[in-house]
């Protein structure tokens, strides 16, 4: 490991909320059959796999002069061969009208999620964990397996193999950015979680518990497995995007707010 962000600055924390975010999504281009783009106006990866996960125009800057020619170049590249696409706006994007145009070209909006940041040390850990919870990394294809049931429990099972392909590629490799953690209830998968490093911080991604088992404290715990893990690796800063659903967990935990993370969406045929 070599720089490691020391704290939590509000003046320039977005900056790495984004920059890992970003690295996130670019982490795909290392798919077999991926393709990888990166200029001075865009970024974007189209993953050879369907879901709009793997697919991305990760971030773009354009000049008001040339939005519209610019949004249909990046996008040609998905609609020709019909690869459903999503496109991150964060705070270096531009121009401001990005979103809006996208929806004049046939785009949908998917969310507006706040991108929020956490001093590890100050983190607030003292919440109850039930004995029925046990938490483990995932080092193997069987408990991947598990994991992504888990994570896509209600995506056909079409895209469930589809990302057990990707994640087996990506996950399971001996150096890698990111690791999984899955949660059981007495035995029974029930909740994920990951963590990934970059750009001197940890981002926490994918917390999901099945309907069946939420409101048992079991998304805290998986957020809070991945918190201690990253300061064990040394990290000091947390990163992550919070659906309306976690948001007042990570909250407790002690993350902060500090930017937006826009999100927009192209399905081939209107899908969505």
């Amino acid at each position: 490991m070599t720089f490691v962000l020391p704290r939590v600055d509000p003046a320039t924390i977005a900056t790495f909320i984004e920059a890992n975010i970003n690295d996130y999504l670019l982490s795909y281009a290392r798919l077999p059959d991926a393709v990888l783009h990166a200029d001075a106006t865009s970024a974007w990866v189209k993953a050879g796999v369907p879901g709009a996960t793997v697919n991305s125009i990760v971030w773009a800057r354009f000049q008001p002069d040339r939005i519209d020619e610019e949004i249909d170049s990046v996008l040609d590249h998905f609609r020709a061969p019909a690869v459903p696409v999503v496109w991150h706006i964060g705070p270096t994007s531009a121009p401001p009208e990005l979103g809006s145009t996208l929806l004049q070209h046939g785009m949908a909006f998917v969310e507006d999620e706040p991108g929020m940041a956490l001093d590890i040390e100050q983190m607030n850990d003292d919440f109850a964990e039930s004995s029925e919870l046990t938490i483990d990394p995932i080092d193997d294809e069987a408990g991947l397996h598990d994991w992504v049931s888990v994570w896509l429990n209600r995506a056909p099972e079409e895209l469930r193999k589809a990302h057990f392909a990707v994640r087996r590629t990506l996950w399971l490799e001996d150096e890698r950015p990111m690791y999984c953690f899955l949660g059981r209830w007495e035995g029974k998968p029930v909740a994920t979680s990951m963590l990934f490093m970059g750009q001197g911080v940890v981002a926490v991604h994918h917390v999901v518990t099945l309907p069946e088992y939420r409101r048992r404290g079991i998304g805290t715990a998986m957020t809070l497995r991945v918190l201690r893990e990253a300061r064990e690796r040394g990290y000091r800063v947390s990163v992550l995007t919070a659906s309306p659903e976690g948001s007042g967990s990570y909250r407790r935990i002690g993350f902060r707010e500090y930017c937006s993370i826009q999100r927009y969406e192209w399905e081939p045929n209107g899908r969505s």
